[in-house]
């Protein structure tokens, strides 16, 4: 059996593998949240079920009568996909048929749970609409379906009524659905692409450039960029909700059929016409690489945890390749076997409810995420993923577990430097009227830069710009300490190196800088998500950031049970930094750093 997993891995090793099974062109892909499901769609009449990494066929669904053209996994327990089809027809299948029905079964035949002739319906039996595009609604049991002619209709699922959207008079190709709902990015014939509103049925943009049709529409994971694939073999990156074209990639292809975002929104994969596969840094608009194969190629994807690039096209071609062995280092890497890269516990269920309150205890919580929103120089990888997220969480940690009352807590989402600086001088008042009993647990969540003359550590409000230094840590330690609290922890997830979970706001100047050490004073504790010049990296499967988890892990774990700080900070500092040389193959390690008025053994001592 061993001898066997090691051919299995030898032979996955290679720089790709083809997954053979379809008779005809693959037009569609979809994979399942986990990414070790993969769904091919193709004109041979049929959707297949692959598992990854090792591309077992695992299913056939069968029953439809013409061509699928594309598909759309839905975010349900079942697993539940709707396929659209030349022959005017849309039909219904789902992942549980296989995990309910048939795993003993060799490539089961999984006939359709349901099938809806939305053509004849709209034409009143007479004539049919060749399907090109498919997209669910999000919130709603909502489809759309766009038709070559340019028939954009809606189906409700549960009620069963359909509407047209809106008739673009013209050939239509391309859908996509923003993760909010409120907008549908369609791509025509003539090149035009259409932002319609699907409140009212309007169009809310007309996004010019294309010479040719669009063939594929995909939109970032932030959805901040727009990307479309044109059959002039150009792709353009739209800033969205503007509209407004800010980057032209030249393929130089005979023509552009579909493109897609990885996971973290790093790169984009491009599908061209010849049977070329192109793949961009989004940020700076390099190539990263080019493969030339021996078809046509109709669809290209990337599996959700980002370790996969796959694509499809003629003559059922179906490639998957590691995008490591495509010379790319992927943001996060899964393995499929081992557990040891998934969330150990999820942090946000079943938090203790220790009932406690400490009457004069405080939080003042920030997270600060949406840079790109107030500084229009900053990309969308210069924003801090999951930092609301990671704000979020530790409020409902301190409130219940550490027993702050619900109305001492200060929270600021996206904080602005005036948000930032009136919300702490309101907390140095309460303090300083508080007869020295307040304790302060102080979080932050965001970027923290360097000054590039005398390096000391700023904090980044979403509102400044890097290089005018934005809150100095300093000044806020100094303020803390002179308040007149009895004690200020402050947590800070953020490094001060010109790093920074993604790409840092200093990056495209190179910048990575030692930091000054912090001169702390009063009765104030540092725990820090770094040491000196290392970066605070995210956690994707988990999605926080790597310190912040580990840390809420920590006191998760203690529950309502009293721990010393020592503890939980040395079960931080050991799983953070584990963790960091898995994922991302770099040192993150938490410190921590206690103030010369107060004695370190007695802090580390304390219970929380």
């Amino acid at each position: 059996m061993k001898r066997l997993l090691s051919v299995i891995g030898l032979l996955w090793a290679q720089p790709y593998k083809d997954l053979e099974g379809h008779m005809g062109s693959i037009n569609a892909l979809a994979f399942s949240a986990d990414s070790r499901y993969l769904l091919s769609a193709s004109s041979d009449r049929t959707v297949r079920l692959w598992h990854l990494p090792y591309g077992t066929l695992l299913a056939r669904y069968t029953g439809a009568s013409a061509s699928l053209n594309a598909l759309t996994l839905l975010e349900d327990t079942t697993g539940t996909f709707w396929c659209a089809s030349s022959d005017g027809q849309v039909y219904q299948w789902s992942l549980a048929q296989y995990w309910h029905g048939s795993k003993g079964s060799r490539e089961p035949s999984l006939r359709t749970q349901r099938r809806e002739n939305i053509a004849r319906r709209l034409r009143k039996g007479t004539g049919y609409e060749v399907w090109e595009a498919i997209a669910a609604h999000p919130k709603r049991p909502t489809l759309y379906v766009l038709s070559r002619t340019g028939k954009l209709v809606a189906w409700d699922t549960s009620e069963n009524w359909l509407q047209t959207l809106q008739d673009t008079t013209g050939v239509s190709y391309a859908l996509a659905i923003a993760a909010s709902g409120k907008t549908l990015y369609v791509g025509s014939g003539s090149g035009v692409i259409w932002a319609v509103s699907t409140q009212d049925f309007s169009i809310q943009r007309t996004l010019r450039g294309h010479t040719k049709g669009v063939r594929g529409l995909a939109i970032s994971p932030d959805e901040r960029l727009l990307a479309s694939a044109g059959l002039d073999g150009k792709v353009m990156l739209w800033r969205i909700p503007e509209g407004l074209r800010i980057q032209t990639l030249e393929a130089n292809t005979e023509g552009m059929r579909a493109v897609a975002f990885s996971p973290d929104g790093r790169f984009l994969a491009g599908a061209g016409k010849d049977g070329k596969l192109f793949l961009w840094h989004v940020n700076t608009g390099r190539l990263e690489k080019s493969l030339t194969l021996s078809v046509p190629l109709w669809t290209v994807a990337f599996c959700p945890n980002g370790q996969y690039l796959i694509a499809g096209g003629e003559e059922g071609l179906l490639r998957v390749w590691r995008i490591d062995q495509l010379g790319i280092r992927p943001i996060q890497v899964l393995a499929e076997t081992d557990s040891l890269y998934t969330p150990p516990v999820d942090i946000e269920d079943n938090i203790p409810q220790c009932g406690k309150s400490y009457a004069h205890r405080y939080a003042f919580i920030v997270g600060n995420e949406d840079y790109r929103s107030y500084n229009l120089s900053f990309t969308p990888a210069m924003n801090v993923p999951y930092a609301v997220k990671d704000a979020y969480a530790f409020r409902m940690y301190v409130e219940q577990i550490l027993g702050v009352p619900s109305r001492n807590i200060v929270f600021l989402q996206n904080a602005t430097a005036a948000q930032f600086q009136r919300e702490l001088e309101k907390l140095i008042l309460l303090f300083r009227m508080g007869g020295g009993k307040a304790e302060l647990f102080f979080y932050y969540a965001g970027h923290g830069v360097p000054h590039p003359q005398t390096q000391e550590s700023y904090l980044l409000p979403v509102d400044v710009a890097p290089s005018e230094g934005g809150i100095r840590l300093t000044d806020v330690v100094q303020k803390l300490g002179e308040s007149g609290a009895r004690r200020i922890w402050m947590i800070v997830d953020a490094c001060f190196s010109g790093g920074a979970r993604e790409e840092s706001p200093m990056a495209a100047r190179g910048i990575r800088i030692k930091p000054k050490p912090i001169q702390l004073t009063g009765p104030v504790i540092l725990l820090s998500a770094t040491t000196a010049e290392e970066e605070a990296l995210p956690y994707h499967q988990a999605r926080h950031g790597l310190f912040t988890y580990f840390f809420l892990k920590a006191l998760r774990q203690k529950g309502c049970r009293e721990a010393t700080l020592q503890s939980l900070l040395e079960e931080t500092v050991q799983e953070t930094t584990r963790y960091a040389l898995l994922l991302h193959h770099r040192l993150q390690r938490p410190t921590w750093l206690v103030s010369p008025a107060l004695s370190e053994t007695e802090v580390l001592s304390e219970r929380w």
